[in-house]
């Protein structure tokens, strides 16, 4: 194996200093990609001694990443057997600083513009990239990430509070609301009731939400996140699709998050339930019948998220059979025959609904729509708009725009 060269291209991709020290004979290599890093005084002198420190935290199971500091400088160390190797210093992104820490460097703070910034994912890519070039027994992403990121100290805790939880429960007498109204109002999202959905909200049980932190408004954001995410998943198996259900998601989340009173937070979290029942609603109505609820082939779904992805282009059926690497001819026919309409139908309709939320809810003028949408013309939109919906874009934004949205 050329080792050289894969230190070379790991330099190269975080920009950083890879070295390699042989367990035998304490021989030592060094690789750097940027002048610049091995040209400052610093690295040839001081971040020298660290090595010796570092050396002794290599790890044989999961490449550990050693935060130097509160600095976010790190760096990654591989044991591949015959030799150890040193990888950085990085900078983490925030939020992914690992449990794994030594003394900060005296210069850190200087450093910190001059070092590449990146993900501890992509870190630990590279890291995994050199370890499992050596080991027959592969390490995934997640062993070292839980390795590195997940204190041992909270998991004791968790269970420690849920010792207390239950114990306290028993001793007050008191539980968590009824597993079965769950399931009841899990199955109205799913099956698109939305007068189901309704009385399930409205039962009467001895019970009480959990309680998902100390803070009232965080408590009901968490709550609503809940929410929203079995809903999502409810929405999913009941046909909405997944790229859909995902991106509404991330809306009401967004939401939630800037929330400032607990009872907004989870009556957004019931909103966002009801909206999910509706677009399931929906989806069931447009289906033969009401009663084809469920795309029966892959191919057919996978075909509906890639016209989500790229709705604000062109779109055509090579292109998309090219990307699911299918026959387009074979495609079309069995879109038509799980979908009662053609590919082209399909991209009109989402099309168009898209462009009724931006009507509404944006201030978006409808030539900035019509090129967003991949229309060759305002003229061309708002001829097949017109015949979708028997209004002009003008008049549907006048009849439904919301007010403080509305735009010519």
């Amino acid at each position: 194996m050329n080792i050289t060269y894969l230190m070379q291209y790991v330099s190269r991709r975080l920009h950083t200093i890879v070295r390699k020290f042989s367990v035998q004979d304490g021989s030592r290599e060094k690789v750097c990609e940027r002048a610049d890093l091995t040209e400052n005084a610093f690295f040839a002198d001081e971040e020298d001694v660290y090595a010796e420190e570092l050396l002794s935290l290599a790890e044989s199971d999961c490449p550990p990443l050693i935060a130097m500091g509160e600095e976010g400088v790190s760096y990654g160390i591989v044991h591949s057997g015959e030799s150890v190797f040193i990888v950085g210093p990085v900078v983490l992104a925030p939020g992914s600083e690992s449990r794994h820490k030594l003394p900060p460097l005296s210069a850190a703070a200087s450093l910190i513009p001059f070092l590449y910034h990146c993900k501890a994912a992509d870190m630990i890519s590279e890291l995994l990239l050199i370890q499992n070039l050596f080991r027959e027994n592969i390490c995934s992403m997640h062993e070292t990430a839980d390795y590195n990121f997940l204190d041992r100290s909270v998991t004791m805790e968790v269970n420690r509070e849920f010792t207390d939880i239950v114990f306290q429960h028993q001793e007050e007498v008191s539980t968590h609301n009824p597993y079965d109204q769950e399931v009841r109002e899990v199955d109205s999202i799913r099956n698109g009731d939305l007068e189901q959905l309704k009385r399930s909200w409205s039962e009467d049980y001895i019970g009480e939400l959990g309680i998902l932190a100390d803070d009232p408004l965080r408590n009901c954001q968490n709550l609503g996140i809940v929410l929203v995410t079995l809903a999502s998943r409810a929405a999913i198996e009941g046909g909405l699709l997944p790229e859909t259900a995902f991106s509404l998601s991330d809306s009401y989340i967004r939401k939630l998050e800037s929330a400032r009173a607990p009872e907004s937070a989870y009556q957004l979290g019931r909103q966002a339930e009801y909206h999910y029942a509706l677009l399931v609603k929906e989806e069931r109505e447009k289906k033969a019948g009401g009663e084809k609820a469920f795309v029966t082939d892959s191919r057919v779904s996978q075909c509906k998220d890639y016209i989500f992805a790229h709705l604000h282009g062109r779109i055509t059926t090579a292109q998309i059979a090219k990307a699911l690497y299918i026959n387009p001819n074979y495609l079309s026919g069995l879109f038509k025959k799980e979908e009662g309409i053609t590919i082209g139908q399909y991209i009109l309709q989402e099309k168009i609904k898209l462009v009724k939320n931006m009507l509404i809810y944006s201030r978006y003028s409808y030539i900035e729509i019509a090129n967003y949408l991949g229309f060759c013309s305002q003229s061309h939109l708002g001829e097949k708009f017109k015949k979708a919906t028997g209004l002009t874009l003008h008049q549907y934004r006048e009849k439904y725009g919301v007010k403080g949205f509305l735009g010519k």
